[in-house]
C-alpha cells in the first residue's frame, strides 16, 4: 500500500510540474523563439503610441519599437476566451503579440481584401506582416535582418485564426478568381482601431493544407479611420490608361489611347531592364503589368504598349515596333 500511495504521488507531482510548466495546452510561460532574435511587425500603419511603422529597412528605433513580445496561452486567456480555445487546441510552439493601429494614416496606396465574401480595396495601413528576424551588432549600429517572413510564399502558410477581423490570402502559387495568392498580404478587415495582433507558430511545418502558422487580431478600442472600398464590376469605358515606369521616374502617366474596341494603346521609348506597368486614373488603386510582377523591358526601343479589357482579367502586352 505505501508503495501504491508512493507510485500515486509521484505521478501527481508530475502531472502538476507539466501543469505549471506551460506548453501548448495551457500554462503561464512565454513560449518565446530561441532560433530567433526577434519577432518584428512590418507595415504602413501606427505602432500603439502612434510612432510610424515600416516595412524591412526602417530605422532600428522602429524595429524595436515594432518588435513583438514572447506571450503565454494564459496572456491570450486573459485577452480573449475564444482565442485562448483556439489556440489550445493547436499544437503552438512559439507565441507573440503586440498592439497596433490599423486604418487610421494613410498609407498612400490600397490592397484588395474580401469583407462578408465580396471584394474590397483596403487602405494599405490596413496591411502588414510579421518577420522572425536575427539581429547584428555592426559598430554601434544594430541591425534587423528578415529571415522568415509570415506568411511567405512556400515556407510559411499562415491561417487566421479571427477570420471577422483578419482576412488571410490563399496559400497558392496561381492566383485565385478573385486574384489572390500567396504573395498577397493579410488585411485588416474589422475596421480602424487599435488591435492586439497575436501571431503563433505551431510544431506543424507548414505545407499544402497544413498551416504552420496562426495570427489573430483582438479589437481593443475603435477608431475613427479610413472606410473600405467595395469593388463594383469594371466599366473600361468610365477611366483613363497611362502607362508609367522607370522611364518617367514613376512619376507622370504616359496617356494611352481608347481604340474603341474594348482596348487601350501608347508608345512608349524604353531602355533595356526598364520596369513599367499600366494604371488607371492616374492613381494606384488600380494597375497592371505580369500579373502581380511589373512588366520588365527586353531591350531598348519603342514599345507598343496595350491593355486589353476583353477577357475574363485585363491583359497588358508590350510589343516591340
Amino acid at each position: 500500500m505505501k508503495k501504491l500511495l508512493a507510485v500515486l504521488l509521484a505521478v501527481l507531482m508530475c502531472l502538476t510540474l507539466a501543469a505549471c510548466s506551460g506548453g501548448s495546452n495551457g500554462g503561464s510561460k512565454p513560449l518565446a523563439d530561441e532560433g530567433h532574435a526577434a519577432w518584428v511587425v512590418h507595415g504602413q500603419y501606427l505602432l500603439a503610441d502612434g510612432t510610424e511603422n515600416g516595412w524591412n529597412g526602417k530605422d532600428a528605433s522602429v524595429y524595436e519599437a515594432s518588435t513583438m513580445t514572447a506571450i503565454s496561452l494564459d496572456d491570450v486567456k486573459a485577452l480573449d476566451e475564444e482565442l485562448y480555445k483556439t489556440l489550445a487546441e493547436k499544437d503552438v510552439k512559439y507565441l507573440y503579440a503586440i498592439d497596433v493601429l490599423f486604418g487610421t494614416n494613410d498609407a498612400g496606396w490600397t490592397t484588395d481584401c474580401l469583407i462578408d465574401g465580396k471584394m474590397h480595396k483596403a487602405n494599405g495601413s490596413y496591411a502588414f506582416k510579421v518577420a522572425q528576424c536575427a539581429v547584428d551588432q555592426d559598430g554601434d549600429n544594430t541591425v534587423y535582418l528578415e529571415e522568415q517572413w509570415i506568411s511567405d510564399p512556400k515556407t510559411a502558410y499562415a491561417e487566421s485564426l479571427t477570420p471577422a477581423t483578419l482576412f488571410m490570402p490563399i496559400w497558392q502559387e496561381e492566383p485565385d478568381a478573385n486574384g489572390f495568392s500567396w504573395a498577397s498580404n493579410p488585411v485588416v478587415i474589422g475596421g480602424a482601431g487599435l488591435y492586439t495582433l497575436v501571431c503563433a507558430q505551431y510544431n506543424a511545418v507548414s505545407a499544402a493544407g497544413t498551416p504552420g502558422y496562426g495570427i489573430a487580431l483582438v479589437k481593443k478600442e475603435a477608431k475613427d479611420g479610413i472606410a473600405y472600398e467595395e469593388i463594383l464590376e469594371w466599366v473600361a469605358a468610365d477611366h483613363t490608361y497611362g502607362v508609367i515606369g522607370g522611364f518617367n521616374d514613376w512619376a507622370a502617366d504616359e496617356a494611352m489611347e481608347d481604340n474603341g474596341d474594348g482596348t487601350w494603346s501608347a508608345v512608349v521609348d524604353l531602355t533595356a531592364g526598364t520596369e513599367f506597368k499600366v494604371r488607371a486614373d492616374g492613381a494606384w488603386d488600380y494597375s497592371w503589368g505580369n500579373g502581380a510582377d511589373n512588366l520588365v523591358a527586353d531591350a531598348d526601343g519603342s514599345y507598343l504598349v496595350t491593355i486589353d479589357f476583353n477577357g475574363a482579367e485585363p491583359v497588358v502586352t508590350a510589343t516591340a515596333q
